[in-house]
């Protein structure tokens, strides 16, 4: 066998071994099989979609592995970013673009000024359940502890706050498989 055969085998069995019993908590499983609630459509406005948030670049190779367990750093995207002055928590809508359900996101964020300059960066492990082809507001906790920040798109309360824009890149997250 050649090393890459069993190197995607050895993959394979950590993953199915590592989400074994895990479930994500939303349904209980009655049975074996899948069951997707539908989901209701809501025709939308082009004039208030949520922007895309800017993507940093990406420095992982995208054959990794092998082609059972590619990453792709454009699986998820990140739209719609809020954070008021008052806020303790930052929003944003994370878009999953894969054919698999996947949850525990983890991506860096990095905020600038408008004018590019770097006032911070973390990374941020966000917990949530994503379909095939779904978008969820998710929330985590804010950098700005201080409350003196505003994100651009959100209007600031005073006007002494300072304006930032947020950009992310994608570092992992996890395909759910169930049995």
């Amino acid at each position: 066998m050649s090393n890459k055969t069993i190197l995607c085998i050895c993959v394979g069995c950590f993953v199915s071994i590592s989400l074994w019993g895990q479930t994500s908590g939303i349904m209980p499983r009655k049975s074996a099989s899948v069951k997707i609630p539908a989901q209701k459509t809501v025709a939308t406005d082009r004039a208030v979609e949520p922007q895309g948030v800017e993507r940093e670049g990406n420095s992982l190779p995208l054959d990794t592995v092998c082609r059972e367990a590619v990453f792709d750093s454009l699986a998820v995207d990140m739209l719609g970013f809020d954070k008021r002055m008052s806020d303790t928590k930052e929003s944003f809508l994370l878009r999953n673009n894969t054919q698999h359900r996947i949850s525990r996101v983890v991506l860096k964020l990095v905020y600038r000024t408008p004018e590019g300059q770097m006032i911070d960066y973390r990374t941020r492990t966000v917990e949530c359940d994503l379909l095939p082809h779904s978008t969820r507001r998710c929330e985590v906790e804010s950098f700005d502890r201080s409350k003196n920040y505003y994100h651009v798109d959100s209007p600031p309360a005073r006007v002494s706050g300072r304006p930032f824009k947020v950009s992310f890149q994608l570092l992992r997250y996890d395909i759910v498989v169930e049995p």
